[in-house]
């Protein structure tokens, strides 16, 4: 029988896994990681001496911006949380900070190594190059960071993982052996490969998929005939790096490949710790933990007892994670529908809007103020134009008007002490020595202005002096004709009717009994680019008549699920 055949007459069991304590990464890694990197970047944390830790005080501070809730009391207690050194871990191995992690040793006498002086830098170049890359690429990025980062100290024999609960192998003897040559991410780029092609949402049993690996693929792990340096590993065999232990007598006892199930007792306990490590810690598969078949023994076999692959996995890997979707509503706020934290997206919106909330919908309310900051500080900005690229629906009429609006509040000048403008037309050849620009044919900003006011005078230009206040300005007097005046009609002259352009548009309002119901409504509306105003005090949502096709095909979508009465 070839290995395709043999592989289809092995098939993994399914279990039902209501007795089993189930685990799943609950938090939002991908978030985090950037929550970290802008928290440090703007902070110069010093690391501690001895320790090579982020102090307490920094750490805390860290921790209650994480999506760990329990982070800052294990801040408090222990003075460090592990999922903020994992974070952090995580941005030093991705390239997006750098510090010290050799040390120094301060004296012969000293045992350990020291940290003095080792601060957090913040690579700038690194970091902008991850967040300009398509969410794929990050994703791809993550992965591969995470999958080839191991040593003969890290790995899952050997270390404990961020949500893992089982023991590990002793590290003892582990120098020397088959140990050394193990290519620990060729494996589990491997059993990766293998998880793709199992169903999203199924849970199955883990020793049906070890009795697959051990009939189909013996040597993913250890190869048939591995590399010994010494000859006398060569006679301790494949499986001379691993003991088991009685936890009562702590006596070990070797591990023969000529046992029968050698195999499970250790790619076995490999493939149970590598479940528990990045697959769970990325969110790509959830858990079942149950009692082990080995009591009194360490470390623990069979204890992992099932594993469920889970949609973000498969589109990651089948190369579908999208890019953010972007949706203005004419309430100003604006939705970023995203399968990762969008950070390049949210980078972008924040100079204009405030960050309202976020999860997998990113919700943005824009800032009149900070639009027109932003606007006045960059002078080729044109916010319709930004909103535009990036939102799949077409922007608002309310919306756009007021961005024009904002647009004419943003072309202001700033003036500064020591400086001021002058107007006039023609000017005296004079003003050149004062001029520091040309804003126009008769205005020109000049540095000492009580100087230049002097000069005017003893040259008789009568010229008239205003001096503003620090936060407002002052009008020209009645009768100086000034760019910064409105003009004067003349006299018997009556000014035109000013033109009052009216609209009219008809909305349609839909209340809503409950806030999931209205969730799942809004959400459905986002997906047919139909713009909706929601209130969700009064649990409504409100839609322009102009939209009509698209709120019908949200409902007739939603007809599959609900049964939908609209009523007066």
């Amino acid at each position: 029988m070839n290995q395709k055949k043999e592989a289809e007459s092995i098939e993994l069991k399914r279990i039902d896994v209501g007795e089993y304590e189930i685990s799943a990464n609950s938090f939002d890694l991908r978030k985090d990681l950037h929550v970290y990197v802008n928290h440090v970047r703007e902070r110069r944390i010093k690391r501690s001496v001895r320790e090579n830790k982020i102090p307490k005080a920094d750490a805390k501070r860290i921790a209650k911006l994480l999506s760990d809730p329990e982070a800052p009391g294990e801040v408090d207690e222990w003075g460090a949380s592990d999922w903020v050194d994992f974070i952090d871990e995580l941005s030093l191995a991705l390239g997006f900070i750098g510090y010290d992690r050799e040390g120094v040793y301060q004296g012969y006498t000293s045992a350990e190594p020291s940290f003095p002086d080792n601060y957090i830098e913040f690579d700038e170049q690194a970091y902008k190059k991850f967040i300009a890359l398509p969410l794929q690429k990050q994703e791809q990025t993550l992965f591969d960071t995470m999958v080839g980062d191991y040593s003969g100290e890290k790995n899952e024999f050997i270390s404990g993982t961020i949500f893992g609960q089982l023991n590990r192998f002793s590290q003892w003897g582990c120098a020397t052996g088959v140990f050394p040559h193990l290519e620990f991410d060729n494996a589990r780029k491997f059993l990766f490969n293998c998880l793709k092609s199992y169903p999203v949402g199924t849970w199955y049993d883990t020793a049906s998929w070890v009795r697959y690996l051990k009939k189909v693929h013996p040597f993913f792990l250890i190869p048939k005939k591995p590399k010994y340096k010494y000859k006398w590993d060569g006679k301790q065999g494949r499986y001379g790096n691993f003991f088991e232990r009685d936890t009562k007598s702590d006596r070990r006892k070797a591990i023969s490949e000529k046992t029968s199930d050698a195999f499970e007792r250790v790619e076995g306990r490999f493939v149970e710790r590598f479940l528990e490590g990045i697959p769970l810690t990325l969110g790509y598969v959830d858990v079942a933990y149950g009692v082990q078949t080995n009591p009194g023994q360490r470390p623990s076999l069979g204890r992992l007892k099932g594993f469920k692959v889970n949609g973000r996995f498969l589109r990651f890997q089948n190369r579908q994670i999208p890019e953010p979707r972007v949706m203005i509503q004419p309430n100003h706020e604006i939705h970023v529908e995203s399968e990762c934290y969008p950070v390049a997206t949210i980078d972008r919106l924040v100079l204009f809007s405030d960050l309202v909330s976020t999860g997998r919908i990113c919700i943005f309310k824009l800032n009149r103020k900070k639009a027109v900051q932003y606007l006045a500080g960059d002078e080729a900005a044109n916010l319709k134009k930004i909103l535009g690229d990036l939102a799949e629906n077409a922007i608002p009429a309310n919306i756009a008007a007021e961005l024009d609006e904002w647009a004419g509040h943003s072309e202001t000048f700033i003036l500064y002490e020591g400086f001021g403008l002058i107007e006039g037309n023609p000017l005296p050849s004079f003003v050149k020595m004062f001029e520091v620009e040309t804003l126009s044919d008769g205005l020109r900003l000049v540095h000492s202005p009580d100087a230049l006011f002097s000069k005017l005078e003893m040259n008789e230009q009568v010229p008239v002096l205003v001096t503003h206040r620090s936060n407002t300005l002052k009008a020209p007097p009645d009768g100086v004709k000034s760019v910064f005046t409105p003009k004067v009609r003349k006299a018997g002259k009556t000014a035109p009717k000013a033109l009052m352009s009216i609209q009219r548009k008809t909305y349609v309002t839909l209340f809503f009994q409950t806030q999931a119901l209205l969730d799942g409504f809004v959400k459905a509306l986002i997906q047919e680019k139909c713009p909706v105003e929601v209130d969700e005090a009064g649990r409504t949502a409100t839609i322009a008549s102009e939209h009509k096709k698209r709120l019908d095909a949200a409902i007739k979508k939603l007809k599959k699920t609900y049964r939908i009465a609209i009523g007066e």
